[in-house]
């Protein structure tokens, strides 16, 4: 092998090297963006996650406070019908 064959070898092996560094530069600017795109998702679906517990948190509140005043109509539904049954049940009702 010349001289010129091992420059032009050497020439084309620093090419090379200085387009794999070039390459390798932009696939890390790539990467960056991408890690940060992604991190910014996590961060928005978090914030949506919390949103979306809250919520549930205040329906599971109103939920239970419906509940609450159902079994109170309940209760006191069951109190009237005992009044009108003792009224009626005690003669009340009779002709006079």
């Amino acid at each position: 092998m010349t001289d010129e064959e091992r420059q032009r070898q050497m020439d084309f092996i620093l090419s090379q090297q200085a387009q794999f560094v070039a390459d390798i530069g932009e696939l890390k600017d790539v990467v960056s963006r991408l890690a940060n795109a992604s991190l910014q998702r996590l961060e928005t679906h978090d914030a949506e996650i919390d949103n979306l517990e809250s919520k549930m948190a205040a329906l599971v509140d109103a939920q239970v406070r419906s509940e609450d005043k159902i079994s109170a109509l309940v209760d006191a539904q069951r109190n009237l019908t005992a009044v009108v049954d003792r009224y009626f049940s005690d003669g009340r009702n009779r002709e006079r």
